[in-house]
């Protein structure tokens, strides 16, 4: 017996508003045809999903814990529609690529230059945002590809997804060039002492920062600027405050201008596999494998 999808939808934007009166605005449906279906959902299934309280409703266990997967559906509904209609809005295609600032600063400007040269019709939209957000956009099917560091992120991941690693990246401790400690050898409890620049929590730098000091067994630094992207970050040390834990691949640039100075702290050295992630190849469209063959030649 199929479940009554429209009682259900009925049920979970009741529980949303707090109200049937405040759903049948939201909805426009009437206030009786709401509580009519969604009584007769209960007595289908013997099953009690709300109770008043005052002039509220609230929901009973079992409407809590229905409410979760109930709320994962619709969820999933809404962002069905959004591909329906990116695909009728964009007919000759749209690829959007999510990536951490490693990946839409240094890597993905180039690839999708020569992608646009190949596919000019197809729009391409970029988003910048931390290692774990980029993982579960796609998880979540918000976007087709996803770039950046694997922080054992990908060992958890959904059996669909296929994921490459493109680069073995080395995070290292930046200052100033006029830094005490740039280009010097110290430990990393001379390290620690110093206030510290980073990304916000969630980013792969930070993780493997937090992993540097368990593993060392000493307390992690103090956190006395945090930013919600790398570029900040690393402009923040280059102005001469604080040390920074970053990818190798990022630093070099200014490390190469005389902007930034590496510190070698010892017994310190740690890898990041970049990866490329999307969902499994034979579901893909046929631009969207062609974005990934471009990039898996060009990325030397």
């Amino acid at each position: 017996m199929s479940i009554n999808l429209h009682a259900l939808m009925l049920f979970y934007h009741v529980a949303i508003a707090g109200s049937v009166t405040e759903a049948s605005k939201r909805l426009n449906i009437s206030q009786p045809a709401i509580s009519a279906q969604i009584r007769n959902f209960e007595k289908q299934y013997g099953i009690i999903l709300f109770e008043k309280k005052g002039r509220n409703l609230v929901l009973t266990p079992f409407g809590q814990k229905l409410f979760k997967p109930t709320e994962k559906l619709f969820i999933l509904e809404e962002q069905i529609q959004g591909m329906i209609e990116d695909y009728q809005s964009h007919p000759k295609g749209k690829l959007r690529i999510s990536g951490n600032y490693l990946a839409t600063s240094v890597l993905i400007p180039r690839w999708a230059s020569l992608f646009k040269q190949k596919y000019s019709q197809v729009e391409v939209e970029i988003s910048t945002v931390n290692s774990q957000n980029a993982f579960e956009s796609l998880n979540n099917y918000e976007v087709d590809i996803a770039i950046f560091g694997n922080s054992n992120i990908t060992t958890q991941t959904n059996h669909s997804l296929q994921c490459l690693e493109l680069y073995s990246d080395e995070f290292v401790f930046v200052v100033a060039p006029n830094h005490k400690y740039a280009n010097q050898h110290i430990s990393i409890e001379e390290m620690i002492k110093e206030p510290f620049i980073m990304r916000e929590e969630g980013s792969t730098t930070r993780k493997r920062l937090v992993e540097v000091c368990t593993a060392q067994n000493v307390s992690p630094p103090s956190i006395e600027l945090q930013f919600n992207g790398l570029n900040e970050t690393i402009q923040a040390v280059v102005a001469g405050y604080g040390v920074s834990y970053v990818s190798l691949l990022v630093a070099s640039q200014f490390i190469r201008r005389g902007e930034l100075a590496k510190v070698e702290v010892d017994g310190i050295r740690l890898t990041n596999k970049i990866v490329l992630c999307s969902h499994e190849p034979a579901y893909l469209e046929g631009y969207i494998r062609d974005f990934i063959s471009i990039v898996l030649k060009n990325k030397a």
